[in-house]
């Protein structure tokens, strides 16, 4: 089974290179192979993918995110899945060259990046950050779709207020249903991201409660931590877009600056609260030895090494 996953490691990147190319023949010629094909193609792919990290995660006793090369690879499965999700509920198929080609390089990527497998997150192991870190790196992968599918929108307005009739004008979806999959995007990213907020809040009030708890790390753990506040704003940020959008008659290009202007928000806003405050959500990469650490309390210990980065 081990020398099964790693062919399949190996063979990941070369198909989703394919399942680009595929959505590639689309874009350029409509060939009706490409259309019946690339969709099938990219849910195979993603299938498999899945498969290789649950038994990866089995024999690792953890979420397979705590490297680079993991992270990337499980990154490009959300992208992937995530655009499956909204090509299957609109039917259009020719932005997936973007999505695919996104992937593919971080696949690429995965397979660059050195293996890193000495040092991990301790963390990973728990089921209920696991589950936070699934959910987030699922919610931001969604609001991502959503900012590509708003500036493809507002890059086919400009031709078509310049009378620009290039392949791209020709291929693309109409701007009716770029602006659809704008706000697909987000109604899939805000539940996940409420999801994601709510299990991190149950989770961090479980870690306090746990016995044998460092006192400074109970310190830490706050729901007011810059991080979280700054993610409660962006769900709610979001949450009021989509009722402008359902309510309000919010459409068009006013509706797509909006959504391009809330992901470069949600871009420097975090890098900004990483770089001016202090958040115990920092989970740098501590020393295995705390991880295997003998002591009673292994998992209080480990954690606090994690937060406090102390070796």
């Amino acid at each position: 089974m081990t020398a099964l996953v790693t062919v399949l490691t190996i063979l990941l990147p070369i198909l989703y290179l394919a399942v680009w190319a595929d959505y590639l023949w689309l874009f350029y010629t409509e060939h009706p192979v490409a259309r019946r094909t690339c969709s099938r193609a990219a849910a195979a792919v993603v299938i498999l993918h899945m498969g290789v990290m649950v038994i990866r995660g089995v024999a690792l006793q953890r979420l397979p995110m705590g490297t680079q090369a993991e992270f990337m690879s499980a990154l490009a499965l959300a992208l992937l899945g995530t655009y499956l999700v909204v090509e299957r509920r609109l039917r259009a198929k020719n932005t997936g060259f973007l999505t695919t080609g996104a992937a593919g390089l971080m696949m690429l990527s995965s397979a660059i990046f050195e293996p890193g497998a000495a040092q991990v997150n301790p963390l990973l192991s728990d089921p209920g950050f696991a589950g936070h870190a699934v959910l987030v790196l699922l919610s931001y992968t969604a609001l991502s779709l959503s900012f590509l599918y708003a500036i493809l929108y507002l890059v086919l307005a400009r031709q078509l207020m310049r009378r620009r009739f290039g392949l791209l004008f020709r291929r693309l979806p109409a701007l009716e249903t770029l602006e659809r999959m704008s706000v697909v995007s987000v109604e899939m990213g805000v539940p996940l991201l409420f999801l994601a907020l709510a299990l991190g809040h149950l989770w961090m009030y479980d870690l306090a409660d746990r016995p044998g708890l460092d006192p400074r790390l109970a310190k830490a753990l706050t729901p007011w931590d810059a991080k979280i506040l700054f993610s409660w704003v962006i769900f709610l940020g979001y949450t009021a877009g989509l009722a402008g959008h359902r309510f309000l008659g919010w459409r068009g290009r006013r509706m797509n600056i909006m959504a391009v202007a809330a992901f470069v928000t949600i871009v420097v806003g975090m890098g900004a609260v990483h770089h001016f405050f202090p958040t115990f959500h920092k989970f740098p990469t501590m020393d295995a030895s705390a991880v295997a650490s003998p002591r009673a309390d292994a998992p209080a210990y480990a954690a606090n090494h994690l937060l406090t980065g102390e070796r």
